[in-house]
């Protein structure tokens, strides 16, 4: 069986195209909140999704989730800034 890149496995039906392409935005969206986040929150918290203009973040507890609650303004206007659609 000859070898093939990883993009030939997920181009090779519509639902794996899809997740493909949910992964990329997500990671694009883990990016921006790395760059404009404090570090210490990027270690403990990621980009789950974002649904209908609304970003989920996960975080690793209840202290980071405070946090993530104060940034919420600031994180919102970096997000915005940045193209995101985000409300």
């Amino acid at each position: 069986m000859p070898a093939h890149k990883i993009d030939f496995y997920l181009n090779s039906s519509h639902s794996l195209r899809a997740l493909a392409a949910e992964a990329r935005r997500i990671a694009a969206l883990q990016q921006v909140f790395r760059n404009i986040a404090p570090p210490e929150l990027t270690q403990a918290c990621c980009v789950k999704q974002l649904r209908a203009g609304t970003l989920f973040l996960l975080a690793e507890n209840a202290t980071v989730a405070a946090k993530l609650k104060q940034l919420a303004p600031r994180l919102l206007t970096s997000y915005q800034k940045q193209g995101v659609e985000v409300t």
